[in-house]
């Protein structure tokens, strides 16, 4: 399983605008095959912070994913949203709990 963990830091007076996005792009991944878990979270100390964690069958489907027309067209606002460059890290999934809620 190919892992994601992305870290992305607002323009301080448009983060409210990027959690709008990002719930945006988490209902799309919903419904995207090789998508496994896709979730958006803010930092609480810092709420121009924000992390993604994206599980996906492979580095195929997360490819497939960038360039999904949806998912593109909105990563396309990070540019002028973001007040620096995405930190991404690319990982292989080693272990982890069952979902539960």
């Amino acid at each position: 399983m190919f892992v994601l963990m992305v870290e992305l830091e607002a323009v301080p007076e448009l983060a409210g605008e990027l959690e709008q996005l990002l719930h945006e792009l988490v209902e799309i991944a919903a419904h995207e095959p090789g998508v496994h878990f896709y979730a958006a979270q803010r930092d609480r100390e810092h709420a121009a912070r924000f992390m993604l964690c994206e599980f996906y069958a492979d580095q195929l489907a997360w490819q497939a994913h960038l360039v999904n027309a949806p998912v593109h067209a909105r990563l396309k606002h990070f540019e002028r949203l973001l007040a620096v460059p995405p930190r991404v890290v690319q990982c292989d999934a080693l272990a982890a709990t069952p979902w539960r809620v």
